[in-house]
């Protein structure tokens, strides 16, 4: 299990109550995604939904968080650059490092964790999706940048 410094517990305790709509210090099972990403951490929705449903119905105390937060941190990261612009090398057809705007946005949207368009939109208008004047990305670069947070 992973660790967690000391002074990242401290501050996780002190935004715990935020979470407690029913002030008796715990949180509902159903909150662990937002509790999650609220401390950092970003889990896929299929992470969550799983540690959602294995909680369903329960108040969890900090402690009973803790454990949650340092199972979750120990999973890593679920892809890697190389993951990532392996996948999207698939849709280069001619090798060229380019793959069309328009399919990248297809894939985002509907492989893996798919995300909304409002969501491709943004990650699209970033740095790394900017498409050339034949409506192509370079998916080297739109990796990097997708990658970096």
């Amino acid at each position: 299990m992973a660790e967690i410094e000391q002074s990242m517990i401290d501050e996780m305790k002190d935004g715990f109550p935020l979470f407690d709509n029913k002030g008796d210090g715990k949180i509902d099972g159903a909150q662990l995604g937002d509790v999650l990403r609220s401390f950092g951490l970003n889990p896929s929705n299929a992470e969550v939904d799983k540690i959602a449903k294995a909680n369903e119905g329960k108040r969890l105390s900090f402690d009973d968080y803790l454990v949650i937060h340092k199972q979750v941190l120990g999973q890593g990261e679920v892809g890697s650059y190389e993951d990532f612009f392996e996948g999207l090398k698939l849709f280069d057809k001619e090798g060229s490092g380019l793959i069309s705007g328009a399919e990248l946005r297809h894939v985002l949207a509907t492989l893996g964790e798919k995300l909304t368009e409002a969501q491709v939109d943004e990650l699209m208008a970033g740095g790394g999706g900017q498409e050339d004047a034949e409506g192509n990305v370079n998916y080297d670069t739109f990796s990097k940048y997708a990658l970096e947070g």
